[in-house]
């Protein structure tokens, strides 16, 4: 497992925060060093149909991690790769929108904007800085770890540093060639657990948490039968629950691992509990006996049930 950029990646994010879409939340503050830089490289371009017509693509209520998906189902050459599932992004789309329109615009924009040597300087000027966080991920089996831990194979895994992303995201892609699974690093927030001397713990927990969800999200929204009629209450409660449990496992692996001590353990629970994992401490006493019963608890499947009665039947 080594951590790496991806250009089509970036190049999509590039467009999307020179343009006049709203990407607060999802992209870094203008006033962020990267930003300035693409904004000087690239404002120019704020015209081009690929730029323009982003508003006009993506629907406003978006999914953080549906442009991210769109971007690693293309081919290295910026066009739809006809192997993969696209029903996830579509969803994400504005009505009517033409996806491969789009994409020949992106394509387009890549070429104008002369992108390659773009990200050939962000390549070299972060090299340095990716092989330190590699030899972090390489201190320890980090997946395999979490595997044994959830009772799972996980599928096909890479991890990504994303130079103008502010979350942490999951982002599982299907096609005929199988899943593989991505966990996407903000730069800006693996630079400010540097600062405060946390950087192993931040990228540690972050693989394990956005590969969890790969296994928890389905036991938590399988509850229901028909995903597409859940009300908001229902679909909050499902976050939360999954928040919840992925924060735990999370913080019983980084204990496991010794990147924390137990005196780390109630500030951890209370900053998760102030995130939108109100259960965490619930379910972090449920997994002590999960840990210590895995012939009852073969994977977190068989104790998912015990999980969701400690924080109360789901809405209905």
């Amino acid at each position: 497992m080594r951590i790496r950029l991806d250009q089509r990646l970036e190049l999509l994010l590039t467009a999307m925060f020179i343009s006049d879409y709203d990407t607060k939340g999802f992209c870094v503050d203008p006033e962020d060093e990267y930003a300035r830089e693409a904004l000087e490289k690239f404002g120019s371009f704020v015209t081009h149909p690929a730029v323009a017509n982003i508003s006009r693509v993506w629907d406003t209520e978006i999914d953080c991690s549906s442009p991210p998906h769109y971007a690693l189902t293309l081919t290295e050459d910026i066009k739809l790769d006809p192997s993969f599932n696209l029903d996830q992004v579509r969803e994400n789309l504005v009505p009517n929108a033409d996806l491969s329109r789009f994409t020949a615009d992106l394509r387009g924009f890549h070429r104008k904007a002369d992108f390659t040597p773009h990200f050939s300087q962000l390549q070299s000027r972060l090299a340095p800085w990716l092989e330190k966080l590699n030899d972090l991920i390489a201190r320890r089996p980090v997946q395999h770890i979490l595997e044994h831990y959830l009772g799972q194979k996980l599928p096909a895994t890479e991890v990504l540093l994303c130079t103008l992303t502010r979350p942490f995201l999951s982002v599982t892609v299907s096609g005929t060639r199988g899943e593989t699974l991505y966990c996407l690093c903000s730069r800006k927030w693996l630079e400010i657990a540097e600062q405060k001397d946390s950087l192993e713990r931040i990228l540690i927990s972050a693989i394990w948490h956005e590969f969890s969800h790969h296994e928890i999200n389905p036991l938590t929204f399988g509850l229901y039968d028909n995903l597409n009629k859940l009300n908001q209450e229902q679909v909050n409660w499902c976050c939360a629950l999954n928040e919840s449990i992925i924060n735990a496992i999370t913080i019983r692996l980084l204990l496991q691992e010794e990147v924390i001590s137990e005196k780390h353990t109630d500030w951890m629970v209370k900053n998760a509990e102030l995130n939108k994992a109100p259960q965490t401490r619930a379910v972090l006493d449920l997994l002590l006996d999960y840990e210590q019963n895995r012939s009852r608890y073969p994977d977190i499947s068989s104790i998912h049930p015990r999980l969701v009665k400690a924080v109360g039947p789901p809405p209905r």
